[in-house]
């Protein structure tokens, strides 16, 4: 599915320095190794809040 989305001129140019160096081909891998990275920030820190949450409730 495709998304048009907006940056910044800052991560434009970091995508392009990822394609330069060779470790991406193009804007769409940057993009979906960025969201990869996003998603497990994310989850990592839903089950840090799900284990203080459960913490609060054995020292309750």
């Amino acid at each position: 599915m495709a998304k048009n989305v907006s940056i910044t001129l800052e991560l434009d140019q970091f995508i392009t320095a990822q394609i330069a160096s060779g470790r991406y081909q193009n804007a769409s891998e940057v993009m979906r190794a960025a969201l990869r990275l996003l998603e497990r920030e994310e989850t990592a820190e839903s089950r840090r809040r799900a284990r203080l949450a459960e913490q609060k409730l054995q020292h309750a």
